[in-house]
């Protein structure tokens, strides 16, 4: 719903994530928030309630606690967005229900007058999926990335409530989902697919066959892992549980650390739009999973030391070399050395191992010819790159040979090749007049030591 400038929703976050996984509330809310979305809290709300539980034992109580919920928001005067799949499946069922059957409608009504409510259908049940991708919208959040991850490779994992049946749940393909896709893209990261994608996350079996609660995470979980993929990404919290527990219990029993990361869409977001991870909840991944989060959010930022980036050598310069390097077509480092791998230092230095990058060899193949300069479309070239890395592997005594006979004969003479002054006489040239050596040598001391 939107009210002048500001679109506004009531959030449901409803029993999980209170209770085992508040983080998941907290980049939430604070994504939405940077987005431009301000939501509020539907005061005494409850559980849902859970499906599986619930609708299990009391099908008419389930639905009377729903359109209670569903009254307090009203109330409010927001649409609904929920950050859990069941919680959604749940209100969006109730208030489809209840605004198509009169006489059911009445029935609930007469139990929610005793507690002042009444439900009239006046609000919408959205996912959190579809007020990003359809209220913000994918532009917005195209723009509001400041660390591009077009490095990256993650999997969506979608869940069954969110999706199905598709006669009420109503935004996205059931048979091909494309919401969660169309968000991870928005940060720039590549989407893979996988043979599990479309499975229930098994979550579940918990109440009818807990003994398959395990395998079930552990068949999607290695489905990830076999394709390649930096990570999976979820936008459930019973989803997010049963993985991120998962895993745990998969390097327990079958002993495989499959060190996958598991992010909630919120998560993945923050980090892409240069949120600080602690306010994403990544201390808690830190804390508690096996799937190594960490190494992925030190690879996100790409933290290099201060002063690393310049005016002249930029991240978001290096962020889209990375995704372009049209430069190397035409290269003749490129066409002529087989080790020469300039992608291959672009992803050290992004995931901040700068070092690692020095020590390369690559940038010493470059001849400076700037073909890359004429052929980039950012004007920017990685000839620049190369010098930034040059200069920063000579302080640390790594150069070739060549670069010292070069500047000993400069402090020498003033020049890298010094001149051949009986050659010059023999072609009737004058004899070069050298500078002041000696000012010149506190030349380069000085300058030297200002840019230490």
């Amino acid at each position: 719903m939107v009210k002048g400038s500001t679109r506004e929703f009531s959030i449901f976050t409803g029993c999980l994530i209170p209770s085992k996984f508040p983080f998941i509330e907290m980049a939430s809310r604070r994504v939405l928030k940077e987005l431009g979305l301000k939501v509020h809290d539907i005061d005494g709300s409850s559980c849902c309630p859970n499906q599986m539980a619930i609708q299990s034992t009391d099908k008419d109580l389930w639905y009377t606690i729903a359109a209670r919920n569903l009254a307090l928001a009203e109330a409010k005067g927001f649409d609904i967005v929920s950050l859990c799949n069941g919680c959604y499946d749940t209100l969006k069922t109730v208030n489809s229900k209840l605004r198509s059957d009169s006489a059911f409608r009445d029935l609930i009504n007469e139990r929610l007058k005793e507690q002042g409510l009444e439900f009239r259908g006046t609000i919408d049940v959205k996912h959190v999926l579809q007020v990003l991708h359809d209220d913000v919208g994918i532009n917005t959040i195209d723009k509001a990335v400041k660390i591009p991850l077009g490095r990256f490779t993650f999997s969506p994992f979608v869940g069954c409530h969110v999706k199905r049946p598709m006669d009420h749940m109503g935004f996205d393909d059931p048979e091909d989902p494309y919401y969660l896709r169309d968000l991870i893209k928005a940060t720039g990261a590549k989407v893979k697919r996988y043979p599990e994608q479309d499975d229930c996350c098994g979550g579940g079996f918990s109440i009818g066959r807990k003994d398959d609660v395990v395998p079930a995470a552990r068949r999607v979980l290695r489905s990830v892992k076999e394709e390649g993929s930096d990570g999976l990404v979820v936008n459930c919290p019973y989803c997010f549980a049963q993985f991120f527990a998962g895993e745990r219990k998969v390097k327990e029993i079958y002993f495989e650390g499959l060190e996958l990361p598991i992010l909630y869409i919120t998560q993945l977001l923050g980090l892409a739009m240069g949120i600080d991870p602690l306010e994403m909840g990544m201390q808690y991944h830190f804390a508690a999973s096996v799937g190594n989060e960490q190494g992925l959010v030190e690879r996100i930022r790409g933290e290099v030391p201060e002063g690393f980036y310049n005016e002249e050598v930029t991240r978001a310069q290096l962020e889209i070399c990375k995704r372009c390097l049209a430069c190397t077509d035409d290269c003749p480092a490129a066409m002529t050395v087989p080790e020469y791998k300039p992608e291959e230092v672009l992803d050290l230095i992004l995931d901040g191992r700068y070092e690692e990058a020095i020590e390369r060899a690559d940038f010493w193949y470059c001849v400076n010819c700037h073909e890359c300069t004429q052929h980039c479309p950012q004007g920017f070239g990685m000839v620049r790159l190369w010098v930034h890395l040059k200069n920063l592997a000579v302080e640390r005594g790594i150069r070739p040979e060549v670069l010292v006979h070069r500047m000993e004969e400069l402090e020498a003479s003033g020049y890298s090749f010094t001149p051949d002054e009986e050659l010059r006489d023999e072609c009737g040239l004058d004899c070069m007049e050298a500078p002041d050596i000696e000012s010149f040598r506190k030349l380069i001391e000085d300058a030297t030591r200002e840019i230490e």
